[in-house]
């Protein structure tokens, strides 16, 4: 516990002077700390231990290994100017000071107590600084990350402005003119970092692809998994297959149906959200498909604020959380070009579609329970695997429990959404091996059809971030293994709740992990012991 614990301490940067420190010195102390934490661990030998102690050993080691990638690979802090803006794709690392910093601050909604008005308009000031350390840092930023920030700063003054003027009606009187001016030193250094970049981005180098090694070892080390890459691009591609098998079928059935229409307003979306979310819930009950906690609260939706509208980055801002365990998610207006964008668009035709991946028994769900899990390395711990192959899991399950026997275009829409998934692997898989450029992999994006941005957005993010692709199918794949092994092992008494139950109560432990606690079947996880491979160095 002392070691993971230090290991998550060692990923938040120091602040000096109000700002994350991210400087080549700060770096150097972080992997200077990251050394000594592995030198004691390596001095472990889980031989002989409890099955759960070496399942947290398994865990320990893999927060050790990311951090070691972070720092000594994926080196956001002087390959990525989106590191200093976005939280997206930051492996592991605390990033995003900036924007998504700022962005952090103003998600719960008013009042704004004087308090928090102070602390929203220091962070405005810091933006400037923030932006200067990462011009002092970022000694080898490549094209393609740099491309990626050049899209979030392309509304930098604009955005300043419409913040200021956004959040000024709910501001105390006595920090509108504090608000006003930091505002303009905000946009400023935005605009002045967006010149920087594209000054320098005749000269800046390409991203490599990481490569076959790499990879098989981020998968081996990093996500605890039982696959190398050719695996995983094998069960991509068989089902992209299948699934647009399943689409044929479906579009020939539902030949002559009318489109679906999607809300008319954002009122009405968030109206219809909520009596999916309680739909849901009451299906999921009558189908003994899944308990459901009584301390887990209402998923529900709302408009967001002007003065989140400002940044086109955070479009997508995720919401706030409400007393009991609640949660409300921020939506656009209906006239934002958002919700022309591929998931705010099916989202807004049928809410139920992304409810049952983000919301009960999502995300949101998952995320709570987990968080009282009663070991403070499987509640602190995250596994992408487990988290998005959940959610995954959940859009085809639905379907096949019977919640959209009466929708048939809505059965359209979840194909779709698992084409994408599928499609995803494929061009995670070739971009990390070098067999697909990031241009490529826009093109296949768009084939599911998919709008240009976010088919951008995906491609540059998997490319940047090798694995964040597969997370979803694999880990459904993963789960449906898993219940079909645990069925066959309990027959008579295989009750499908159970297992839904089991698997949502072992919080953030990897799911090949978690078949091994459930099933006693650990040959896979004690290769995993044994594997003392060194990272692979670039």
């Amino acid at each position: 516990m002392e070691i993971f614990q230090a290991a998550q301490d060692l990923r938040q940067p120091g602040i000096v002077e109000g700002i994350p420190d991210f400087s080549a010195a700060a770096v150097e102390r972080q992997k200077a700390g990251l050394a000594e934490l592995r030198s004691r661990f390596d001095g472990l030998d889980p031989a002989g231990w409890e099955m759960s102690d070496q399942v947290d050993y398994l865990i320990v080691r893999s927060e050790l290994d990311m951090l070691d990638y972070s720092l000594h690979v994926y080196r956001a802090t002087s390959r990525s100017p989106a590191f200093y803006l976005s939280s997206i794709s930051s492996f592991g690392m605390l990033s995003g000071a900036a924007l998504s910093g700022l962005g952090r601050l103003v998600q719960q909604p008013p009042p704004f107590t004087e308090a928090r008005a102070a602390e929203i308009v220091a962070h405005m000031k810091s933006v400037p600084e923030i932006l200067e350390q990462a011009k002092r840092n970022l000694t080898e930023p490549t094209r393609e990350m740099s491309g990626w920030a050049l899209a979030t700063l392309a509304d930098g003054q604009s955005g300043s402005r419409a913040f200021a003027e956004g959040l000024r009606p709910h501001f105390p009187a006595e920090w509108a003119g504090e608000l006003d001016s930091a505002a303009v030193e905000m946009g400023t250094a935005l605009e002045s970092y967006r010149l920087w970049i594209e000054e320098r981005l005749p000269e800046m180098v390409g991203a490599r692809p990481i490569g076959r090694e790499m990879y098989d070892w981020i998968l081996r080390r990093i996500w605890l998994l039982p696959y190398d890459a050719e695996d995983i691009l094998r069960l991509g591609e068989q089902e992209y297959a299948r699934f647009l098998a399943f689409t044929s079928f479906e579009e020939s059935r539902n030949r002559g149906l009318p489109a679906l229409a999607g809300a008319l307003s954002t009122a009405e979306y968030a109206r219809r959200t909520e009596e999916e979310a309680g739909a849901i819930r009451r299906f999921l009950e009558e189908k003994g498909a899944l308990d459901i906690p009584d301390y887990v609260g209402p998923y529900r939706r709302t408009q967001m604020p002007d003065y989140i509208q400002a940044f086109s980055l955070w479009a997508g801002l995720s919401g706030y959380s409400t007393p009991g365990n609640g949660v409300v998610k921020y939506s656009v207006p209906e006239d934002h070009p958002y919700t022309r964008t591929y998931w705010e668009s099916i989202m807004r035709v049928d809410p139920s579609t992304n409810i049952f991946h983000d919301g009960i028994p999502g995300h949101h769900l998952q995320g709570i329970v987990s968080a009282r899990h009663a070991s403070p390395i499987r509640r602190g711990h995250r596994d992408r695997f487990k988290s998005e192959g959940w959610s995954t899991y959940w859009e085809e399950t639905a379907m096949q429990l019977g919640y959209y026997d009466e929708r048939p275009k809505s059965r359209e829409l979840i194909y779709n959404f698992m084409r994408l998934r599928a499609m995803r692997v494929i061009v995670d898989v070739k971009m990390a091996l070098g067999d697909m450029t990031v241009d490529e992999a826009v093109t296949a994006l768009m084939t599911i059809p998919m709008d240009r941005r976010i088919a951008r957005e995906e491609a540059d993010d998997f490319f940047a971030a090798p694995t964040g692709g597969i997370v979803y199918l694999i880990g459904k794949l993963q789960i449906e293994r898993l219940l079909a092994e645990r069925r066959q092992q309990l027959g008579a008494d295989f009750d499908l709740g159970r297992f839904h139950n089991d698997l949502v109560a072992a919080a953030w432990v990897p799911i090949e992990l978690t078949r091994w606690e459930m099933t006693g079947n650990g040959e896979n996880v004690q290769r995993m012991i044994e594997d003392r491979s060194p990272m692979p160095r670039p």
